[in-house]
Order: structure tokens, then C-alpha cells, then sequence
């Protein structure tokens, strides 16, 4: 199916007589003359496009282990360090929904309450935590950038981050470019930037559903569809 520099991906060709996994792995490594390992069996895999490709990505996607209650992530958010474990937990959400309903208006019913409890102002702060490794000198970044703003507010408490270390923030104002854009993760803040958050949501659902060739706009407008019943009745 896929190839990378250190993996590859097989499927079974139907109608054919099969190779099993382990005469397939011993008779590649004799091929190419390294040793490969067989890592796991998934009952399904998916491969996530990049943000502006139609092409599944081979260091982007999860699949279900098979015979396991187990998934596999690889390059997608819930795998990505600076990822707020809201996002963490509602990607993984969402994968759950399309391997038991193989569904996306489903898998948007379970986004639906994310984005819901998000909306309200119903999760903890704590949960919104952005950490993300400081590259540089503060006084050497050009642009002001989250990360930029965190590095002040350090300043501001007579600390600093040295490249390499992490700053970890919550995102109270994204629209400002001041220090005041964000929090520091020790802060205690109780407010955050509903709109930024929700973004990453749906960024989140789209790595999960653009294997099924829907996007972004696919999803906002099956979400509208869970919010205009509900705004009429008001009416």
C-alpha cells in the first residue's frame, strides 16, 4: 500500500493465494538486505492527507489494531506534542466514532459535543494548555507569535526559556499581538479563546475524515446543521 525510509504497508490482494506476514517479512529482508520486523496487523488503516493534498501522507495516519482495542497514531494531533490534551481526547474521540459507525455525519454528531462543551465555557483551561519548544532568543524572533507572547510573560516574572526548553500557555485572546494574547499554563486562568480552540477541533476532525474525502467546509456544514434547528426554535 505505502512505503516510507524505515516501514511499509501491505494488503492482501484478493483472489490471490496469500503469503504469510512472517515468509513476506523474511523474503523482503533478504531482498533489500535489512532485517524488518513485523509491527503490527490493523483491521483498517488510514493515511491523513497534508493540509493542502488530496494524497494520503505516508508519516500521517491510525488505524485499528486488529483483534486489540487498541489504535495506532502516527503525525496527526493526538500525536503531536504541542497538542492541548482537549484535542488529544477528542481526535481519539472521533476515530473511535468512525471505526464503530464507519460513518462521517456520525463522527461530526460526536464533534458536535466537543465543540458544544467548548462553546459553553465548559472545559478547564488546564485542558487548553499549548506547550511548544522555544527555538530561539526571545529578542531574536521577528514575529509576534503565541509562543512570542508566552516568552514575555516569562520576562515579565524574571524567568526566561532558553532554546531548547518549552513554554506552556493557554490562549486567552488570539487576536491581540501583545503579551496579553495568552497565559501562562501556572496562571490559573479561567478564560481562553473559544474561537482558536474550536479551530483546532475542526483541524483535528479533518485529519480524521479527509481519508474520506471530506474537508473542512464538508464538516462546518454538517455542524450547522446540529446548531440551526435548535437557533429556530427561539424564533
Amino acid at each position: 500500500m505505502h512505503g516510507i525510509v524505515d516501514s511499509v504497508w501491505v494488503t492482501p490482494i484478493e483472489g490471490e493465494e496469500q503469503t504469510s506476514l512472517s515468509a513476506l517479512v523474511s523474503e523482503i529482508s533478504k531482498q533489500v538486505e535489512i532485517r524488518l520486523e513485523h509491527e503490527a496487523h490493523y483491521d483498517w488503516i488510514a493515511f491523513a492527507p497534508l493540509r493542502d493534498s488530496d494524497a494520503g501522507a505516508l508519516t500521517r495516519y491510525f488505524g485499528k489494531v486488529a483483534g486489540e482495542d487498541e489504535y495506532k497514531y502516527r503525525g496527526i494531533e493526538c500525536r503531536q506534542r504541542s497538542s492541548p490534551s482537549y484535542i488529544d481526547k477528542a481526535q481519539k474521540a472521533l476515530i473511535r466514532a468512525l471505526d464503530e459507525y464507519r460513518d462521517p455525519e456520525a463522527v461530526c454528531e460526536e464533534l458536535r459535543s466537543w465543540v458544544d462543551r467548548l462553546e459553553r465555557g465548559a472545559v478547564d483551561p488546564n485542558e487548553l494548555v499549548i506547550t511548544n519548544r522555544v527555538s530561539k532568543k526571545r529578542e531574536d524572533y521577528t514575529q509576534s507569535t503565541r509562543s512570542v507572547a508566552a516568552l514575555e510573560r516569562v520576562a515579565d516574572l524574571g524567568l526566561a526559556r532558553a532554546p531548547g526548553q518549552s513554554v506552556s500557555y493557554v490562549v486567552i485572546d488570539d487576536a491581540k499581538r501583545s503579551r496579553e494574547r495568552v497565559a501562562l499554563a501556572n496562571e490559573g486562568t479561567t478564560e481562553y479563546d473559544t474561537g482558536l480552540y474550536r479551530e483546532l477541533l475542526i483541524r483535528a476532525a479533518v485529519s480524521v475524515l479527509s481519508p474520506l474525502g471530506w474537508r473542512e467546509s464538508d464538516i462546518e456544514q454538517e455542524l450547522r446543521q446540529y446548531t440551526e434547528p435548535s437557533l429556530q426554535s427561539f424564533s
